[in-house]
C-alpha cells in the first residue's frame, strides 16, 4: 500500500495545500485519515476500508480497539461496507461517543476475552464482534455474520445476548443461524425467506437420480423436487482458479440433469435480491406448483 502524509505528497508533487485539495476533489487522491492520503485505486469498498483501518492504526491510543464492521473486516466476516462508513473503534479508557467523516469512536467496557490482535491490530474478538453486529445490523445482514461465525466453530451459546441494546434482535439472528450456509448471499436469501414467511429449506442436501446417480448438492431444498440455487458472482469469474467457461458449462449440464429427473430449479443472484419481492415471488410460484413438479426419486 502506497500512502503519503499530506506534507510528503505535497513535497513530491511540488504543490501547496490548495493543489492537494484539488486532487482530492478530482478523485485523484483518497484521504485515509487526517494527515494521510493515497492515490486513488480501483478498490472494493471493503478493501478501501481496510486501508483506512491500517492508516488509523498508526495513531490510535492505548485502550482503543477496532470494532463493529471494521473489526469484521479484520476477522474476515461477510459484511457490507458503505463507501462513506468511517473506521469504527471502541475506547475503554473513557470519553464520549464521537464521530466524524473518517472515524467513529464509542466508549465501551471490554473483558479480556472480548479483545484480540489481528495482523498486529487491536480489535474486538470474533465472538464480541459478531454479537455487536447482531445487535445493530438488519436481520439478513446479522444472519450472514452469525452463519459465518458458526461455520468457523463458534459455539451458538457463546453468542447469547441476554440483555442490553438490541439483545432481542441479536437473539433472533443467533437462533436462526446455520453453519451449513456457505456464503453471504445464501445467508441473506434464507433470512429474506424468513421475513417473507416462506418455508425455510434444508441446506446443502445431496440429490440423486431415480437410479441412484449423484446429481449435485444445491443450496436450498424444499422437498418434493423443488430446489434453489443462489448464484454468487465469484462462481463464474475465475475467483477460485477455474475457467469461467468450463464452470458455466458444467453448471448448465448439472441443471439439465436435475430437470431431466423432474426437479424444479429456482435460481437467483444478488442483483435479483435488490428488487423487492422478486426472489420471494419466484420461490412462492415454485412452491405453489409443487404437486405438479414432484421429482421421480
Amino acid at each position: 500500500m502506497t500512502v503519503y502524509t499530506t506534507k510528503s505528497w505535497m513535497h513530491d508533487q511540488s504543490c501547496d495545500r490548495r493543489g492537494m485539495d484539488s486532487a482530492l476533489r478530482a478523485g485523484q487522491l483518497v484521504r485515509l485519515r487526517r494527515g494521510v492520503v493515497m492515490p486513488t485505486e480501483n478498490l472494493a469498498p471493503w478493501e478501501l476500508h481496510r486501508r483506512r483501518v491500517d492508516a488509523a492504526a498508526l495513531a490510535i491510543n492505548h485502550g482503543t480497539y477496532f470494532a463493529f464492521q471494521s473489526a469484521a473486516i479484520l476477522h474476515g466476516l461477510p459484511v457490507r461496507i458503505a463507501d462513506a462508513l468511517p473506521v469504527q473503534v471502541v475506547r475503554t479508557m473513557g470519553g464520549r461517543h464521537t464521530r466524524n467523516r473518517l472515524l467513529q469512536a464509542t466508549p465501551a467496557i471490554l473483558d479480556d476475552d472480548d479483545t484480540d490482535l489481528i495482523d498486529g491490530l487491536p480489535t474486538t474478538s470474533l465472538r464480541r464482534t459478531v454479537t455487536d453486529l447482531a445487535r445493530r445490523l438488519s436481520f439478513p445482514d446479522a444472519v450472514a455474520v452469525v452463519d459465518a461465525a458458526l461455520r468457523r466453530g463458534v459455539v451458538r451459546e457463546d453468542l447469547a445476548t441476554p440483555n442490553g441494546y438490541g439483545h432481542a434482535r441479536a437473539a433472533q439472528a443467533v437462533a436462526f443461524g446455520d453453519p451449513s450456509s456457505e456464503s453471504f448471499g445464501e445467508s441473506h436469501s434464507r433470512a429474506r425467506m424468513r421475513l417473507a414467511n416462506i418455508p425455510i429449506p434444508r441446506l446443502q442436501v445431496d440429490q440423486f437420480s431415480a437410479g441412484g446417480r449423484f446429481l449435485g448438492r444445491p443450496d436450498f431444498d424444499w422437498g418434493d423436487g423443488i430446489i434453489g440455487e443462489y448464484d454468487g458472482g465469484s462462481k463464474y469469474d475465475g475467483t477460485y482458479g477455474d475457467d469461467p467457461r468450463a464452470v458455466i458449462e458444467a453448471e448448465k449440464q448439472r441443471q439439465q440433469a436435475l430437470v431431466d429427473e423432474g426437479y424444479c430449479v429456482v435460481r437467483w443472484c444478488w442483483k435479483d435480491l435488490q428488487s423487492p419481492g422478486m426472489v420471494e415471488s419466484r420461490i412462492r410460484r415454485a412452491l405453489a406448483a409443487r404437486p405438479f413438479r414432484k421429482a421421480s426419486r
